[in-house]
């Protein structure tokens, strides 16, 4: 069996590889995890692994320790299945179960990002104490789809693959306070921005927004915001204009701008030391596909 307690552990560094945790990390997660494990399923006893059931996970610790190493290290799950004693359809029932737990304990402990916002009132409060929020779209990877339609979907013409896209909207301390439902790859960033925040009402009127150039048009669709910095774009090459270049003043500009907007860079990275969301997903249920990405996003606030 590859894990029992905690103590098997040496040290962080190998913790962190295993889990994505601190063991000091572990700990804190493991009482939240308990806690909500037995509300929902009455707290039964837990003694030592039955022969007779060989998919069972002897202790709160063993359970929480297998659903973050699956996150982390994303094994196939016959090999999630063979690494702790049970098969892979046992694996993938433990995970199904043990997945809401996880992010039941996220939200107890209030580290997990903001999913939908249907009014201003309700952004305002959100962002009440973010005099600066920082704005950018994170992709993930999938297998090609078999439905044809849901190809076309998922199909990303600027990464010439198959994936899903999210919405991230962080401060300058990394924090991810907005994490948009997830949609398929052909949705562009810009796009999914005006999809969750519709032009007509006057967002942002608080807050310093900074993006990348990847949402042009956005200072004339959102002129109720306070201020929006976004990098200045290299003129086109042209007959009048054969070398085109941005002046000193607005190199200075973008540099200013990239020392800032590296934070909701360190964010999405941060939450993407999940395997799960950086190699291409091997899951073709569009709720795990969501869940991923917002457990990861929880347990990368909860680090902080």
């Amino acid at each position: 069996m590859i894990f029992s307690s905690l103590d098997d552990i040496g040290n962080d560094r190998v913790c962190k590889a295993l889990t994505g945790l601190t063991k000091d990390q572990f700990k804190h997660l493991l009482l939240s995890f308990e806690s909500t494990y037995r509300d929902q399923y009455g707290g039964p006893s837990l003694d030592a692994p039955s022969p007779a059931f060989p998919g069972y996970l002897s202790s709160f610790g063993h359970r929480l320790f297998f659903v973050l190493y699956y996150l982390k290290n994303y094994p196939s799950y016959d090999v999630l299945g063979y690494l702790f004693g049970f098969s892979g359809g046992h694996a993938f029932d433990h995970l199904e179960t043990l997945l809401p737990i996880l992010q039941a304990s996220l939200a107890h402990l209030k580290t997990l990002p903001e999913r939908s916002v249907k009014t201003v009132e309700a952004l305002d409060r959100l962002l009440e104490k973010q005099p600066t929020i920082i704005i950018d779209g994170t992709e993930r990877a999938t297998l090609r789809p078999q439905d044809k339609s849901q190809q076309e979907q998922r199909y990303s013409g600027k990464k010439k693959h198959h994936g899903v896209n999210n919405l991230v909207i962080a401060n300058p301390a990394k924090k991810i306070l907005f994490l948009s439902s997830t949609v398929p790859g052909s949705v562009h960033d810009y796009a999914l921005f005006k999809t969750e925040f519709p032009p007509a009402l006057p967002w942002f009127q608080k807050q310093l927004i900074e993006v990348d150039l990847g949402f042009q048009g956005i200072k004339n669709d959102y002129p109720h915001a306070r201020a929006i910095q976004i990098p200045h774009k290299k003129p086109k090459k042209s007959k009048a204009n054969p070398d085109p270049k941005l002046t000193p003043t607005q190199k200075k500009h973008n540099r200013k701008l990239a020392k800032t907007r590296v934070a909701v860079e360190h964010a999405i990275g941060g939450m993407k030391c999940l395997h799960s969301l950086v190699h291409r997903s091997r899951n073709h249920l569009a709720h795990l596909l969501d869940t991923f990405i917002y457990i990861g996003a929880g347990l990368w606030n909860f680090k902080l």
